[in-house]
């Protein structure tokens, strides 16, 4: 069992640096198969693959302290990726850049 304290040690930083790149390949893995899902579904997928790779992003920028920050994305930059993702959704991920725009 890994046990941290609650403290963001390097131990903790080179855990969640392998965690997140963990996450990223689910996150990449699972944009595969959006495209196989009905037109209607492609819209909240493409939202939530974004939004939750800006998560993973604030906890980086947290210098990946979710113990005492919470690392979320603001409501600006969920506003900006909605477009993003509903043209992902239409046109599909092969003509556009993985990444939502920053805010």
């Amino acid at each position: 069992m890994i046990y941290f304290a609650g403290k963001v040690t390097d131990k903790w930083r080179t855990f969640m640096k392998k965690q997140i790149n963990r996450a990223r390949m689910f996150f990449d893995e699972a944009e595969k198969g959006v495209t196989e899902l009905s037109s209607a579904s492609r819209w909240p997928v493409w939202a939530s693959l974004l939004l939750y790779r800006q998560i993973l992003d604030e906890i980086e920028a947290n210098d990946y302290n979710n113990f005492t920050r919470r690392a979320y994305v603001n409501k600006t930059k969920k506003l900006l990726a909605l477009p993003f993702a509903y043209t992902r959704s239409i046109i599909g991920p092969s003509r556009m850049p993985s990444s939502a725009p920053k805010a």
